[in-house]
């Protein structure tokens, strides 16, 4: 896929799509984001989306509904798979190490990642693969019609097959290739392309703590 596909926007969300294919990520990532005209580095929407209601599983088997699970917390949502050969562990790491500058806890932030390729990615090797970037992060899989319907939610396309991996492993899947971020009231506020470097993150994670939080609703409610 050239980069000129890695770049093109969809038009109603500012989203992107793209497969992970081994010869684009330092090219793309060293990029970062361009600043937005209200600071952030994070791109708004301009349409109204909400966390997916769906149920999935964590890697220990247990059910976990998206949106119940994600309620009060803001929340950083990625689909990806444990094969990808640059998207993803770029996308991830960038992330980690923003958090990890900035002090931001899961606590304060939720990052989720949900696999898009349930046949490869069994809960153990998803579990490895964040243990790599931050075993706080929560691994979620489930059928492939779940996680269709929770793309379709968000007006994102599906997984497709792009072919086969040159390194040997199966198939590349392309797959949105952006974050998404959601308020503690589970609003998809911004997205977060793939080029996003670690000083994007450090910029915005401290703005998803003090204005997405759940006490910062209830200090607006109060003041109101």
């Amino acid at each position: 896929m050239t980069l000129r596909r890695l770049l093109l926007p969809l038009l109603a969300l500012t989203l992107l799509v793209a497969a992970c294919e081994p010869t684009t990520a330092t090219a793309i990532s060293a990029q970062g984001l361009q600043r937005q005209s209200d600071g952030w580095h994070g791109v708004p929407l301009e349409v109204e989306r909400e966390m997916p209601d769906v149920t999935l599983l964590d890697t220990d088997g247990n059910e976990v509904n998206l949106r119940e699970a994600t309620a009060g917390t803001p929340t950083l949502l990625f689909f990806g798979y444990t094969s990808c050969p640059d998207i993803c562990p770029v996308h991830l790491a960038v992330l980690a190490g923003g958090m990890r500058e900035t002090r931001t806890t899961t606590e304060q932030v939720q990052v989720v990642f949900v696999s898009v390729d349930p046949e490869r990615d069994t809960p153990a090797r998803i579990d490895e693969y964040l243990a790599s970037f931050d075993s706080r992060f929560l691994g979620l899989h489930a059928e492939l019609p779940v996680v269709e319907d929770a793309l379709r939610q968000l007006d994102l396309p599906g997984p497709v097959v792009e072919g086969p991996d040159p390194r040997g492993e199966g198939d590349l899947i392309g797959h949105p290739a952006q974050i998404v971020g959601f308020d503690a009231d589970g609003e998809a506020r911004r997205v977060w392309p793939f080029g996003a470097r670690r000083s994007d993150w450090v910029f915005d994670l401290p703005r998803i703590v003090e204005q997405w939080s759940a006490a910062q609703d209830e200090a607006a409610e109060d003041a109101a």
